[in-house]
Order: C-alpha cells, then structure tokens, then sequence
C-alpha cells in the first residue's frame, strides 16, 4: 500500500461480539445478582442484586402514583425513575440475546444507546429511599457495560 492510498484509510468502529469480552461482562452481570447492590444506615436498605432487580420491577406494577395513599402520589418522576430501573435488565437481556445471535445490529444500536441512558435512573431512586450503591450495583454496571461494548472494533477502511 503505498502513502497516498494509507492516507485514504480511515479507522471505523464496527460490530463484531469479542467473545472474552462479552462472556466475562455476562459473568460479572451475573455474579452481581448474589453480592450487595445497595447499603444503608439500617439493615433494611441492604439489599442483595437478585432482591433490587425484583423490588425495581415489582414496585411500578403494584404502588402506582394513581392512588393518593401511594408512596409516589406527588412524585411522579420518582415513579417513572423505578419504572425505567425495572426495566433494564429485560432490555439488557434481549440485547445480550441479539448480540449473541449477531442478529438485527440496528436494533442492537437503538438498545444499547437506551440501556445506557437508562442507568443514571438507578441513582435517582437511591437517593429517593436512601440508600447507597455497593459491589454488586458496581458489578452489575461493569458486566453490562462489558457486554455493551464488547462488540466494537476498528477497522480500516479505504475510501474511495
């Protein structure tokens, strides 16, 4: 190749599932289902991975801000927070399931940009019932992250 046709080459990220990568991010997402994901001052806001994905998403199913003696009433956005907390592990999930297949990659794009974004609602309800992340929260962001990215890479690529 000679100097004119190098500096026609630009670096592009494409898709490509690095298997170490994403299997150890599936472990680490995994794992963090058994460690502490949240602390507090009382043991009562200790909670271990697989309890705080079934609290975030039970809890918009049966405490709705509809009701005037619900623990959301005047703080709908508390609401939706918990709501969207509740659902990124199903999204994670199917993301992990098309990345796995290397199936539909536009959906792919589209669920990992909203996974991400989906994340910082985690925070909010923290702070909404006073709690602090631990490991596991750590380790549960880590390995899904992991997986997220494990499926980029550079390549060259000439232009014409």
């Amino acid at each position: 190749m000679s100097a004119c046709q190098a500096s026609r080459t630009k670096q592009v990220l494409t898709m490509s599932v690095r298997q170490p990568w994403f299997g150890l991010g599936l472990l680490l997402y995994v794992t963090s289902f058994f460690l502490v994901a949240t602390g507090a001052a009382s043991p009562v806001g200790r909670l271990i991975g697989f309890e705080c994905a079934y609290f975030a998403a039970d809890l918009p199913l049966t405490d709705t801000p509809f009701r005037p003696d619900s623990t959301f009433y005047h703080l709908p956005f508390v609401y939706f927070s918990v709501l969207v907390s509740g659902l990124i592990n199903p999204g994670f999930l199917a993301y992990a399931t098309l990345a796995g297949l290397k199936r539909r990659p536009c959906t792919q794009r589209m669920l990992r940009l909203a996974l991400i974004s989906m994340i910082p609602f985690c925070w909010f309800v923290f702070h909404f019932f006073r709690v602090y992340p631990r490991e596991g929260h750590a380790l549960w962001v880590m390995g899904i992250l992991l997986v997220l990215f494990s499926s980029w890479k550079q390549v060259a690529e000439r232009l014409a």
